[in-house]
């Protein structure tokens, strides 16, 4: 089955898999293990070309976006939005399931106040 939906990856999701890349170096994972987590993501990706709304939306009005999250493997966790219109999936970040996406994941820059109180 052919799909026209593309991928598209975000700088921070790059950041986050090179991040992950980093991580797993760290521990002195295998050649092996490095390509189970990729062959993880691809398959998700693959699956997100065909069935793009297959991910559970975050239910939070605060996001003016419909961002959906979908599970890699059992530690990390891909939040992505599906833009259907553009035929594309705009994956925005991949997080380890324990981080706190509600602060990772910001729609606007943050504003620092420098004012002392």
């Amino acid at each position: 089955m052919s799909s026209n939906i593309q991928i598209e990856w975000s700088d921070a999701f790059q950041e986050d898999v090179a991040s992950i890349i980093h991580y797993l170096d760290y521990q002195y994972c295998s050649v092996e293990q490095k390509d189970k987590f990729f062959e993880k993501l691809m398959k998700v990706e693959s699956r997100l070309t065909i069935f793009p709304m297959m991910g559970v939306i975050l239910q939070d009005s605060k996001y003016s976006r419909e961002y959906r999250k979908v599970r890699v493997g059992k530690a990390y966790l891909v939040f992505y939005e599906a833009l259907l219109d553009e035929k594309k999936v705009v994956l925005h970040r991949m997080l380890a399931q324990e981080q706190n996406y509600d602060v990772l994941i910001r729609e606007e820059a943050p504003i620092y106040n420098n004012e002392k109180q």
